[in-house]
């Protein structure tokens, strides 16, 4: 399976110790793409509880809308506990993923998708994937934590051999941080993409720079440009 582009993507969570729980659990097995799709804005602010993720949490993307945080991915899989509702879905047993996802080319990326707390994935979301994965749990008690899903599957990625791409150098990452601060600040001015929150703007700015290959001299320029834009543009 090796390097297979995988996102993390919760859905609508409203527990700021949730969120926290899933951005360690992404950073424990190694990844860093981790979306929030409609997060309520006061919990959103308020995630801190993830020692050793805190780059994770503070890189994490906030999406509007399920098109916008599962856009770049080729393959999509819910995930499920099945309880009270019936099998409508594909199901994908997490010990037979690693047969379903070799069907696929292994350059295509892949989204795991989480559902909220209280409900899980909607049967809407559900509608919207290749199929679901199903955590073999006791009858009854299905249902997980939501972190404690996150870690549960992604343990299963490693064992069958997923290997997380190399972590992009912090150096790097560094120097792209005031260019995406100052691109954040120019849209809430401009009010572009229109209808973003300030965080799912910042999060859709940090995606496209930290996909994109810029040499330094490039970023120097971009950032001394969108300064003397803002400078024109505020009152």
């Amino acid at each position: 399976m090796t390097n297979r582009p995988v996102s993390i993507v919760i859905m609508r969570p409203r527990n700021p110790v949730n969120i926290g729980a899933c951005a360690r659990a992404t950073a424990n097995f190694g990844l860093r793409d981790l979306v929030v799709v409609d997060p309520y804005g006061p919990v959103w602010r308020e995630t801190r509880s993830a020692p050793g993720a805190e780059t994770i949490v503070r890189e994490a993307r906030a999406a509007p809308t399920w098109e916008e945080a599962v856009k770049d991915c080729a393959l999509i899989l819910g995930t499920s506990s099945f309880h009270q509702r019936p099998f409508e879905h594909a199901v994908v047993e997490l010990p037979n993923l690693n047969k379903h996802l070799s069907a696929y080319p292994a350059s295509e990326p892949l989204a795991l998708v989480f559902g909220s707390e209280r409900s899980g994935l909607s049967n809407q979301d559900l509608a919207r994937c290749q199929a679901v994965i199903h955590i073999p749990t006791r009858r009854q008690s299905p249902s997980m934590n939501l972190g404690q899903a996150v870690a549960v599957v992604l343990y299963e990625m490693r064992r069958i051999g997923w290997e997380p791409p190399e972590p992009q150098p912090l150096s790097r990452a560094l120097e792209l941080e005031p260019l995406i601060e100052t691109l954040a600040e120019l849209g809430t001015d401009t009010d572009y993409p229109h209808g973003f929150t300030p965080e799912a703007r910042l999060g859709r700015i940090r995606s496209a720079l930290h996909n994109a290959v810029l040499p330094p001299a490039t970023v120097r320029f971009l950032l001394s440009f969108s300064r003397w834009l803002r400078k024109k543009t505020t009152p």
